[in-house]
């Protein structure tokens, strides 16, 4: 599993700013989900979020490319 992880204050921030919700209704939706704590604990992959958009893309590049990897050194019956 991948999982693209982000701060609860930038989660927070992107619920009001981006998508219109109350920050009462952001944080009710945040506390309905799993933790961070909890979906970075079954992540094969974390993808952080919190970095400038550089270094984002090319970690998602980075990523990309092991799955790739990955995928290529994988038996036709498996």
């Amino acid at each position: 599993m991948i999982v693209v992880d982000a701060s609860p204050a930038t989660q927070l921030d992107r619920l009001v700013r981006l998508r219109g919700m109350t920050e009462e209704d952001a944080r009710a939706r945040m506390a309905a989900q799993a933790t961070r704590e909890q979906r970075r604990e079954i992540a094969a992959i974390v993808i952080d979020n919190d970095v400038p958009l550089a270094e984002l893309e090319q970690r998602v590049k980075d990523v990309w490319s092991e799955l790739v990897d990955r995928a290529s050194r994988r038996s036709p019956a498996e």
